[in-house]
């Protein structure tokens, strides 16, 4: 878990040799190795001093040169949690990025697919909430908003559901995974950082300087957004009785197909029991199943041996035949299908910005 290492606006951390307090995480971890070490705490006669404040008075100089091995193994822990325990989106295209890459060119745009698939899934777990919580949505959001290929505006998106949940006396779960600091330090950060734009990097030293720029901003980002391992993507495959779900799991980098039984409440089987039907996607978050549709979708190949999630961009055509266009996670491919086949999912979502089911 991230929830020792979390905390936005200790980003960049750094020491300050005259304050004791500025890095509370570093004082947290010190304290924690010497009681791994020694197998518990420091006592002097009964008075038990916090290890990291000992250090901090009486050796300063231990104290600064141990930070690095922090913010090394602090850096090793987010990256290992992030490619095994995010949803899968976000950690195949982290992955890649520290290991699968073959240019700085190409690394740049895995760094930019982890940042957008980031926005993504924070964005659809708070359409999805919307849609399930069935409660009126006024302006200045509007339906047209949520079908839009701009990050910034699914970044104004979460931020303006959230708030409109809120006012209801819903706590929402997107908020309890991303606050209101952490989505303003992204609002900040996606327009300010060139590398989280689509202008490309003319050269390999160019995007080398972009990463440079903007890694550790997406990794403290990653690390403030720790409760994404708590939340589960699964593809509904059937019921083994009225509480068990049969699922196909997508958390981690790897693109092996995991089908697991998932043990729901009897209360969460009432509450969702519309989404469970052959082709949802579902997501299972702070004690609640929402249906995922239309934003996140999945395609089989041929035999169906393999199963690629799909993340909406935009939609194409016009009457009688429209379409939503999605990405496909782990293919440089875009993958179409029929906006009828979401009319159930659409209309909800209409419904509760007041409008007519098309």
């Amino acid at each position: 878990m991230l929830n020792a290492f979390s905390g936005l606006d200790q980003m960049k951390l750094q020491l300050d040799p005259n304050n004791y307090e500025a890095c509370p995480t570093y004082n947290e971890w010190l304290d924690e190795q010497y009681s791994e070490q020694t197998g518990g705490n420091l006592e002097i006669f009964g008075f038990q001093p916090r290890p990291s404040f000992v250090l901090f008075t009486m050796s300063p100089d231990t104290y600064e040169a141990t930070f690095s091995d922090f913010t090394q193994q602090r850096e090793e822990g987010i990256k290992e949690s992030v490619c095994n325990q995010f949803p899968s989106p976000i950690a195949y295209y982290f992955y890649r990025f520290e290991n699968g890459y073959e240019s700085d060119l190409q690394r740049l745009h895995l760094l930019r697919d982890t940042w957008e698939s980031v926005i993504d899934i924070l964005h659809a777990l708070a359409v999805a909430e919307c849609r399930h919580r069935n409660i009126p949505v006024v302006d200045p959001l509007k339906f047209k908003d949520l079908f839009t290929d701009s990050v910034a505006q699914r970044l104004e998106n979460i931020e303006k559901i959230t708030s409109q949940l809120s006012a209801a006396g819903i706590f929402p779960s997107v908020a309890k995974i991303s606050p209101a600091a952490t989505l303003a330090a992204m609002k900040e950060l996606n327009q300010s950082r060139n590398a989280f734009s689509h202008s490309a990097a003319q050269s390999e030293v160019q995007a080398r300087s972009w990463i440079t720029e903007c890694y550790v901003d997406v990794v403290e980002v990653l690390a403030d957004l720790d409760g994404l391992e708590d939340i589960q993507i699964v593809r509904y495959l059937g019921q083994v009785d009225g509480t068990t779900l049969r699922c196909e799991i997508f958390r981690g980098h790897s693109s092996t197909r995991t089908i697991q039984n998932i043990k729901i409440s009897h209360q969460q089987m009432l509450e969702s029991a519309k989404y469970f039907q052959q082709g949802q996607m579902l997501v299972i978050a702070d004690g609640l199943i929402f249906g995922l549709r239309p934003l996140i979708y999945f395609r089989e190949d041929g035999v169906g041996h393999s199963t690629r999630l799909c993340i909406f961009r935009k939609t194409r055509g016009e009457d009688p035949d429209r379409r939503l266009e999605y990405e496909v996670i782990g293919e440089a491919t875009r993958h179409e299908e029929s906006r009828k086949n979401f009319a159930t999912e659409i209309n909800e979502l209409r419904g509760v910005f007041g409008l007519e089911a098309e």
